[in-house]
């Protein structure tokens, strides 16, 4: 009688194979939550200073550099800042040239599909980090309204007799400026600064239906981001501050996909970026372009996760009640019954893809706890968070 043993070689072969699989779970798991973020309105784009695309698949701030350096006027460019251009010049001999340049390229380029398809899935609002207009020239029907940060205030492209700022419509806003407005644009150090210290301190600048859609969203997605960059510190900061001025004490979800990010480990986003309100969720097998793909093929739910929710079961009402009380109670180790409980209620209320999200924030924050990557202060500082959010969601709920 003999017996099969797996070679050193050929287990780590098969625990590669399983850690795939779990991951692949994971994301489709991650997949539908925020979708269900998304059909609810509660979910905003973030494209980063990496996503942009031509219609031929290239990356567009590669594809600017190489354009840039082949250029007769031999610009000095500063290769720190993902898509924007800097010149190195402080005397500004180079910015006519450089801004004209700049714009040539962009008229030039023709736009990816993965546009209208962004535009088709509808978030709440969608903040990307260029000057292009890929995206206002995509939306053909004027379904969203578009407007871009200046260090003058908020310039809208166009109004029809209307401010863009009070309307109901889904908001497009470009951080870097845009090509139609060469004032914009920033090309040179002073402008970058300028750039920094504005968005840093600015709040009555953005328009008032996008700081509104950012206090109330649920969810944010972030796409085309290196996360270990200095500045996505500052980001996640400047989003909290959204965040809290309109409703303290919720837990808020960040998807990521990491495909722009140099060599980091799903683990280590949450490690690094989690600040409450906002707890990151990274997309550990999918892409940027597969995830949009695939959010556009799911579609949204017309409207189903709100208007046809069950009411609330008495058996379900008096799961929350008790709960109420447990949850403060039964100290922080209690969630873990709590979610154990809450499976097999089949809870399919409003409140579900809250509640799933904090469940999934929860099992990351425990694996961390007993894989020693967190303190135990630092575990009950993020437990405590989600206790209080999920009471928060019970109150709702009853």
């Amino acid at each position: 009688m003999t017996t099969d043993v797996l070679t050193p070689e050929l287990n780590e072969g098969a625990s590669q194979r399983q850690a795939i699989k779990n991951a692949e779970k994971d994301d489709e798991k991650n997949l539908i939550a925020l979708n269900r973020f998304i059909s609810n309105d509660n979910c905003v784009l973030l494209l980063g200073p990496l996503f942009g695309i031509d219609g031929d698949g290239n990356k567009m701030h590669v594809k600017l550099k190489e354009y840039l350096a082949s250029c007769e006027d031999k610009f000095e460019l500063d290769d720190e800042f993902d898509n924007l251009s800097i010149s190195k010049k402080s005397d500004g001999s180079q910015k006519p040239a450089l801004i004209n340049e700049i714009c040539n390229f962009y008229e030039g380029a023709r736009q990816n599909v993965i546009y209208e398809k962004i535009l088709d899935i509808k978030f709440r609002a969608i903040i990307t980090h260029t000057c292009d207009l890929f995206l206002y020239d995509s939306d053909k029907d004027h379904n969203y309204d578009f407007s871009f940060f200046s260090k003058k205030g908020t310039q809208p492209v166009e109004t029809d007799g209307a401010s863009p700022s009070l309307s109901g419509k889904p908001v497009i806003y470009n951080i870097f400026g845009n090509i139609g407005n060469v004032n914009t644009l920033i090309t040179d150090y002073d402008s970058l600064y300028d750039f920094l210290i504005n968005i840093l301190r600015a709040e009555q600048e953005f328009p008032l239906q996008l700081r509104d859609i950012l206090g109330k969203a649920s969810a944010f997605l972030f796409l085309g981001f290196d996360l270990t960059r200095w500045y996505i510190p500052l980001l996640v900061r400047k989003l909290n501050q959204f965040i809290l001025n309109a409703r303290p004490r919720t837990s808020v979800y960040a998807y990521a996909c990491l495909d722009d990010s140099r060599q980091i480990a799903a683990e280590s986003v949450t490690d690094s970026l989690n600040k409450y309100p906002l707890s990151f969720v990274p997309f550990k097998t999918l892409n940027s372009i597969e995830l949009i793909n695939k959010l556009h093929s799911l579609g949204r739910k017309n409207g189903s996760t709100i208007d046809t929710v069950p009411a609330i079961t008495p058996v379900q009402r008096e799961f929350f009640q008790n709960w109420k009380v447990n949850l403060l109670e039964g100290g922080y180790d209690g969630m873990r019954v709590f979610f154990e409980e809450y499976k097999e209620l089949n809870y399919r209320g409003h409140r579900k893809s809250d509640i799933e999200g904090i469940r999934i924030i929860y099992n990351q924050v425990l694996q961390e706890k007993t894989s020693f990557l967190i303190t135990k202060e630092e575990y009950n500082v993020a437990c405590q968070n989600m206790v209080l959010s999920l009471l928060s969601h019970i109150d709702k709920i009853l």
